[in-house]
C-alpha cells in the first residue's frame, strides 16, 4: 500500500509540474477548457491526477473553475496584466542583480546556449520553441540569484501572464528578436549588476507593451482559439 501511494503520488507530482511549466511557457490560451481526457491521453495516465493537479492550479489562481464546473485558463484584463508587469520589473530586475553578483561560468554558458536556441526557434518561426527557450532563459538567470523568497513570487506571475506571452510572437509591427538578452549576457560578462538588471527590465517592459497592444485587438478572440489545438508541456 505504501508502494502504491507513492507511486499515485509521484505521478500526480509529475502531471502538476508538467502542466505548470505549461502555463508559464504559453502552451495554453487564455479561456482554454481543460479537458481531462486530453490531458490523461498526454500524459498516458488516468484522469484521476490529472483532476488533483488541475485542482492545486485552481488552488494557486493559475486555472480558474467555471459556472460549469470545468477548469480553464483565466483571461486576464489589461489592468491585470500590467499590473502584473510593473511587478514583474520589480522582481525580476532584483533577481537579475543578484545573479549578477553571484555569477559563475557555468551560469554564462547555460544562458548563451539558451539564447542561441531561442534565436534559431525565432529564425524558424518555430512558436512553442521560442516561448519554451525564452522561459528557460529567464528562470536559469533567476535561478542563479539563489533566493527562496524571489523565485516562488516570480513563479507566481508566470504561471499568470504565461498563457498570454505568444500574442507578442504574433504582432508583425514588433517582431521579437530577443535583443534584451544580449544586454543581459554582456551585464553578466561585465560583472555589471546594473545593466543585467536594466536588460531585464527592458525586456519586461517591451514584452508587456505589446501584449498589452494585442489585447486591445478587435479579432483578439479569433487569436487566441486558433492556437490552443497544440498542447506543449516543456521538459
Amino acid at each position: 500500500m505504501v508502494v502504491v501511494t507513492r507511486v499515485r503520488g509521484q505521478v500526480q507530482e509529475m502531471v502538476f509540474q508538467r502542466l505548470r511549466s505549461g502555463l508559464m511557457a504559453g502552451a495554453f490560451t487564455p479561456g482554454q477548457v481543460m479537458s481531462l481526457r486530453k490531458l490523461a491521453e498526454q500524459f498516458g495516465t488516468s484522469a484521476m491526477p490529472v483532476r488533483e493537479a488541475l485542482a492545486r492550479l485552481v488552488v494557486v489562481n493559475a486555472l480558474e473553475e467555471t459556472v460549469g464546473h470545468s477548469v480553464c485558463v483565466p483571461r486576464p484584463t489589461p489592468s491585470r496584466l500590467e499590473e502584473i508587469f510593473e511587478v514583474r520589473e520589480l522582481l525580476e530586475g532584483r533577481a537579475a542583480s543578484e545573479a549578477c553578483r553571484k555569477c559563475t561560468p557555468e551560469l554564462i554558458a547555460s544562458l548563451t546556449h539558451a539564447n542561441e536556441e531561442l534565436l534559431a526557434a525565432i529564425a524558424a518561426r518555430n512558436l512553442q520553441g521560442c516561448l519554451s527557450w525564452n522561459q528557460r532563459f529567464h528562470f536559469t538567470l533567476y535561478d542563479g540569484a539563489d533566493s527562496e523568497v524571489l523565485m516562488p513570487l516570480i513563479e507566481s506571475l508566470w504561471l499568470q501572464f504565461g498563457p498570454t506571452m505568444y500574442l507578442s510572437l504574433l504582432q508583425p509591427e514588433t517582431p521579437w528578436d530577443a535583443s534584451a538578452h544580449l544586454d543581459i549576457l554582456e551585464g553578466l560578462r561585465t560583472n555589471s549588476p546594473s545593466m543585467t538588471k536594466r536588460g531585464v527590465v527592458k525586456d519586461v517592459r517591451t514584452t508587456g507593451g505589446v501584449l498589452m497592444r494585442a489585447l486591445a485587438r478587435p479579432n483578439l478572440s479569433n487569436v487566441l482559439s486558433s492556437f490552443s489545438n497544440e498542447l506543449y508541456f516543456g521538459r
